[in-house]
């Protein structure tokens, strides 16, 4: 079955991998998945250009619905028959986003959140795992070293609901934003700062999705920040690719 999804999510995860989301034209919410190991990021380009980013429409060959709540939008595809299409403008994206917006964090997951080393969702509990939101406020960005000793990109924010999140940031182009800056020799917190105040003057909308467990978690599924857009653009209509450097 082929489908047109306008791409509203590309995520960073481990070892080259991404995670990728968007929306077809009746506006339901598809994440193209792969057996492991999954998705490469190298895969996102064709003919040495991006083919694959956010507010690109990009043909997928779906195969099967393997829906594992909360994650219920995964479709594993035809990975040779993915297709780049078009690029949407600055309007229809706004419009996307409108279309996918809920009042508050709570309100995309539809069921109880947790906040104990983090906020999450118990595996199987919840009926969608992707939404978009509009904060309330952007209290602050956080670029910094973990404990063990890897870089950090963090977001806090009030929700409609007026609640305080502190979540992970793994938005692929802000990612990469964060580390051209730093290798350009910016320092960490100049960086934070500056796009604090950018997110603070601009009308700002973020993806927030649910992550899989892991070894040490395996029943939850944490809050993260999938995409950050704001309107002007604070990528100036670049994609990741344009801070990926050789990593790509």
């Amino acid at each position: 079955m082929k489908k047109e999804i306008v791409i509203t999510d590309l995520t960073r995860m481990q070892e080259g991998r991404v995670c990728v989301a968007g929306y077809d034209r009746q506006g339901h919410c598809i994440r193209p998945t792969l057996p492991p190991p999954g998705i490469h990021e190298s895969t996102l380009y064709g003919q040495g250009r991006p083919s694959v980013y956010p507010f690109a429409v990009v043909e997928y060959d779906l195969l099967q619905a393997v829906p594992e709540p909360p994650h219920t939008e995964d479709y594993r595809y035809n990975p040779s028959t993915v297709r780049f299409i078009k690029r949407v403008d600055e309007k229809a994206k706004r419009e996307i986003l409108d279309r996918t917006l809920f009042a508050s964090v709570r309100s995309v997951f539809e069921t109880l959140l947790y906040f104990d080393y983090g906020c999450y969702v118990k595996l199987g509990q919840g009926v969608r795992s992707l939404g978009t939101i509009r904060p309330q406020q952007i209290q602050s960005v956080i670029h910094d070293l973990s404990p063990e000793n890897k870089w950090q990109y963090r977001l806090v924010f009030n929700d409609g609901e007026g609640q305080i999140y502190r979540l992970t940031v793994t938005d692929l182009a802000w990612r990469y934003y964060h580390d051209r800056q730093r290798e350009q020799g910016c320092a960490p917190i100049k960086i934070a700062a500056e796009l604090t105040a950018a997110l603070q003057s601009r009308d700002v909308y973020l993806r927030v999705g649910l992550a899989r467990g892991w070894a040490k978690f395996p029943d939850r599924c944490f809050v993260q920040v999938t995409g950050v857009y704001t309107f002007p653009d604070y990528l100036e209509g670049q994609t990741f690719a344009d801070f990926a450097f050789h990593k790509k």
